[in-house]
């Protein structure tokens, strides 16, 4: 089986180095450990980096509110998923229920709050960008 790298020749080194530091700052922060405050800091600044990495194509206002809304609804999700899997948690035995117990709450630590900041000040520096050029073009025509 012969295998192809055409399709990695598309990916954008920029695309590459940031999922590559992503991936390295989310490493440091397990290792520093995620209990402690610097651990946190460190993989919230991964998670903001790969945010960078997936929006820095959207240049519109609602695509920012949607991530709010997609991270706030998420984190209702999950929150109820983690709730209904750890009701019936007598019954299930094994490694999966402490997996799957790190797993969210380790998402909801480290994500929702960095989506919703980070939507956040996205919307409200491309909307003060929008106002700006909007009040430039005005006077650009009064003139």
């Amino acid at each position: 089986m012969k295998i192809s790298f055409k399709a990695w020749k598309r990916i954008s080194p920029l695309t590459i180095a940031l999922l590559a530091i992503f991936i390295v700052l989310m490493a440091i922060g397990f290792v520093i450990g995620i209990d402690s405050d610097r651990g946190v800091l460190v993989a919230w600044l991964g998670v903001i980096i790969l945010l960078t990495e997936l929006t820095r194509r959207w240049r519109k206002e609602w695509q920012f509110l949607l991530l709010i809304a997609g991270a706030f609804l998420g984190s209702i999700l999950l929150s109820g998923l983690h709730q209904l899997v750890f009701i019936n948690s007598d019954t299930i035995t094994g490694w999966w229920p402490n997996f799957f117990h790190a797993l969210i709450t380790d998402s909801l630590l480290l994500f929702v709050p960095m989506a919703i900041i980070y939507g956040l000040l996205a919307t409200i520096t491309l909307f003060i960008i929008r106002m700006v050029t909007l009040r430039k073009k005005k006077e650009s025509e009064n003139t």
